[in-house]
């Protein structure tokens, strides 16, 4: 009898292996040589200023390669699959599942400042000012130095301030956005 529970743990125990996740952690150095290492980027507080505090100001220059303009071309194939997913859920009026979505796409890629920009959306389309000020800002806040990312977070916040009766905050806002979506212009794109 003891035999046949040790077999029937032992066979517990494979079928749940057989369902783990398998994620391929050692990947191949990079090809080809190895340029001059960036520079470092001037000191920066954790928090981007509130533009009433500070002065606008565009990127400093441009990046060295072209950033990625949408999330097709800054996305796996498993995310896009979800964005998708949300897109639809979200014009059929199914808010709270498309915010679900996009969560889980956050799991996969949580530097994705795609993924956190539509999330801002969604929270901007379910009366959710604050939630839709905060994507935005997390998604400036991993977008780098990507100005076609930016322009579009600050027009959500432009926007997420003006809901909420902040005239001033939306029109300093859609200033930042018409500065970034000028450098974007700037790139030649």
């Amino acid at each position: 009898m003891i035999i046949f529970k040790r077999i029937a743990i032992l066979l517990a125990l494979l079928a749940l292996a057989g369902c783990a996740n398998l994620q391929r952690t050692d990947f191949p150095p990079p090809e080809g040589p190895a340029g001059p290492a960036p520079p470092e980027p001037p000191n920066k507080p954790d928090r981007e200023p509130e533009p009433d505090r500070q002065p606008p100001s565009p990127p400093q220059q441009p990046p060295a390669e072209m950033p990625p303009r949408s999330a097709q071309e800054a996305s796996s194939p498993a995310v896009l699959s979800l964005l998708g997913r949300a897109e639809t859920l979200a014009r059929g009026g199914h808010m709270e599942m498309a915010a679900a979505t996009l969560e889980r796409a956050l799991d996969l890629e949580p530097r994705n400042p795609f993924i956190y920009q539509r999330l801002a959306s969604v929270r901007l389309a379910q009366d959710q000012a604050g939630q839709a000020e905060a994507m935005a800002r997390k998604s400036n806040s991993v977008a780098g130095n990507n100005p076609f990312v930016r322009a579009d977070n600050w027009r959500l916040i432009a926007e997420a301030r003006q809901s909420t009766g902040d005239g001033g905050g939306a029109r300093d806002a859609r200033a930042r956005a018409d500065e970034y979506r000028s450098a974007s212009q700037q790139l030649g794109r």
